[in-house]
């Protein structure tokens, strides 16, 4: 409890400059710095002339040494932005710990200071620390401006099915989340004590030495602690607008309940992004300072510039105005809107929903064999209205169904397609090396997975997977669709954008799809493909609503989780593509487009607060 008041206290000493600072600086990297990272990417993306970038074109967008200098020096820009907000941040808790008021002006002059020593040549490994090593372990001990980012589902997946790979992951954590603790003290000896990059981490591997576990358990500990008592908090607005849309209450005074519940959700929401991470930072500041004091040892102390310091008063009574200003805004916004969406929505009639279809990804291939006839029936009988599936070719010729062109994984056996003609691939067994229950089962050719098709009335995505072995892949692919009369009821894909152009050429009259895992820049260009395909953490509603103003669908893919399938869904997908269909069947089924208190908060803070 003494830990936790001491974080408390650290963060409300001086809570006004802490406020104002980070608001000040979320606003300038909001409106400044990510416009000009955007501008500064599409001019290097322009001058070798780039209009787009995929996963596919990135390799050669990196290749260019130019392009590779230019965003070390992005990242070295970013890190010193990181250095610049946390170094302010804990010179206004050591303030704080002081019990001595601080400006906004000192806190700033402070991290500009602090900020410049990134480019020395001693701290050089600095700006690693800083990208790297504290996002990846997404505990948010680090700067708002440099988010982690989230490995995409697909991937985890892929490693979680696979044991080597499930085993090497769970190692590589927990060695990171070792070297993680350990250097945990390193920006407050970098930023307090002032000392080099490198002393800085013999210095936190020193306080750390003997304290590992109680480090690990305080710091992660009291972060979750914090997070728990702010959903609590976040939780009692959305009680008291469930009371009042119960009661009997008017249109007007709901209106105003749920705006003021609204609009306070809002603003705390605004305040976790605004000091999500100075949170984490008295955290470890004053795991610290426990650390120095046991050890008998001077706490530093920096010094605020004082050429600059002002009368704090002034300055916090601004920051105050502005403040309850902001509030009351968003308190009128959110009533007029609250008044506006009940008073124009019958709260017992549905809205009319744009319908999500679902994709079976290899078949049903959480219950049964991937890219099997069983996971395509297994898939009909779960209610896909599509079965996504992965063509190969074989030596003679023969278009089969795997995702891999080598059957190490599946089989067991390490050849390629192409070396083998499909009366031996037939006898290999496609139910997986740990899958028992269906073992037996075949790969089965195209001309077959068409049949079934047509006969049971399932829409087919064909992706194809060209290389240097295979011969009029694309040619032959739409020659055996129209043979089994599916053409109306196909959609051809590839990760390969010359493919994608092949099949424009060869069937003209059948829906291509472009599958990408990285999106940005003008898509549009890509005006072979009728469809995108995108993988779900692009899948942002911005970019949604831009596929849709061109005239083109958007496919998420491959999402199993169904906190990722409600997201996608209110970004405006068309259709998703996942491995377990009943749970995505069920939360295409079950979003409710009713008035509600929770569909009509969502709304209030997308509104709000562009979420």
């Amino acid at each position: 409890m003494k830990t936790i008041r001491y974080v408390i206290h650290l963060l409300a000493r001086n809570f006004w400059t802490l406020l104002g600072f980070e608001a000040v600086l979320r606003l300038l990297t909001t409106l400044a710095l990510v416009p000009v990272v955007q501008l500064f990417i599409d001019r290097l993306m322009a001058f070798y002339g780039y209009s787009f970038i995929t996963l596919e074109s990135l390799p050669a967008f990196l290749a260019h040494p130019g392009v590779l200098l230019a965003i070390l020096i992005l990242l070295l820009i970013l890190s010193a932005i990181s250095i610049f907000d946390v170094s302010a941040v804990l010179l206004i808790f050591d303030q704080s710990r002081e019990d001595k008021d601080i400006t906004i002006r000192e806190a700033f002059t402070f991290g500009l200071q602090q900020s410049v020593r990134t480019f020395y040549p001693r701290n050089i490994m600095l700006p690693l620390y800083a990208l790297l090593l504290v996002p990846l372990l997404n505990l948010g001990i680090t700067s708002n401006v440099i988010n982690s980012i989230p490995i995409p589902e697909f991937i985890m997946d892929y490693i979680l099915e696979n044991q080597a790979f499930t085993a090497a992951y769970v190692c590589i954590a927990l060695v990171m989340g070792y070297i993680f603790i350990r250097l945990i003290y390193t920006f407050p000896s970098f930023l307090l004590e002032g000392q080099s990059f490198v002393k800085s981490v013999k210095r936190s591997f020193c306080l750390t030495k003997k304290h590992f576990w109680g480090d690990l358990v305080s710091i992660v500990g009291l972060k979750f602690l914090f997070d728990g008592m702010l959903l609590v908090i976040v939780a009692i607005p959305s009680i008291i607008a469930m009371m009042a849309f119960l009661s009997n209450a008017g249109v007007f005074i709901k209106s105003v309940v749920v705006g003021i519940v609204a609009a306070t959700a809002a603003a705390i929401m605004l305040l976790t992004i605004v000091l999500g991470s100075a949170t984490s930072y008295a955290i470890v500041c004053t795991r610290y300072w426990n650390h120095l004091t046991l050890l008998e040892e001077e706490i530093p102390n920096p010094e605020p510039p004082q050429w600059i310091r002002l009368p704090t008063t002034p300055t916090n009574r601004w920051i105050i105005g502005i403040a309850a200003a902001c509030y009351l805004i968003l308190c009128v916004s959110a009533t007029s809107f609250a008044q506006y969406s009940i008073t124009t929505e019958d709260l017992d009639t549905e809205k009319q929903l744009s319908e999500v279809e679902v994709t079976a990804h290899r078949g049903a291939s959480k219950y049964y064999p991937e890219n099997t006839m069983a996971a395509f029936r297994g898939a009909k009988l779960q209610g896909a209205d599509w079965v996504e599936l992965d063509v190969q070719q074989s030596k003679d010729g023969v278009l089969f169904i795997s995702h891999d062109s080598n059957f190490i994984r599946i089989s067991g056996v390490n050849k390629n397609a192409w070396d083998m003609d499909y009366s031996e691939i037939a006898k290999l067994d496609a139910s997986g090396l740990l899958n028992k229950q269906y073992k037996g089962e075949r790969y089965p050719t195209l001309k077959q997975v068409l049949a079934w098709a047509k006969t049971n009335d399932m829409r087919l995505n064909i992706e194809l997977k060209p290389n240097k072995h295979y011969t009029n892949l694309e040619a032959q692919t739409a020659q055996e669709i129209r043979d089994a009369g599916m053409t109306k009821n196909v959609i051809v894909t590839s990760q390969n954008y010359e493919c994608v152009k092949n099949i424009a050429q060869v069937a003209p009259d059948m829906p291509r799809v472009y599958v990408m895992s990285l999106v940005y820049g003008k898509i549009d260009e890509l005006d072979a493909a009728n469809i995108y395909s995108v993988e779900e953490n692009s899948c942002t509603k911005r970019f949604v609503n831009f596929a849709h103003e061109n005239g083109k669908q958007v496919l998420a893919w491959t999402i199993n989780k169904p906190a990722n399938m409600e997201r996608v869904l209110e970004n405006g997908v068309d259709n998703i593509i996942t491995d377990d269909v009943p749970t995505a069947k069920h939360m295409v089924e079950t979003r409710s487009s009713e008035i509600t208190v929770d569909s009509l908060l969502n709304e209030m803070y997308y509104y709000m607060i562009g979420q």
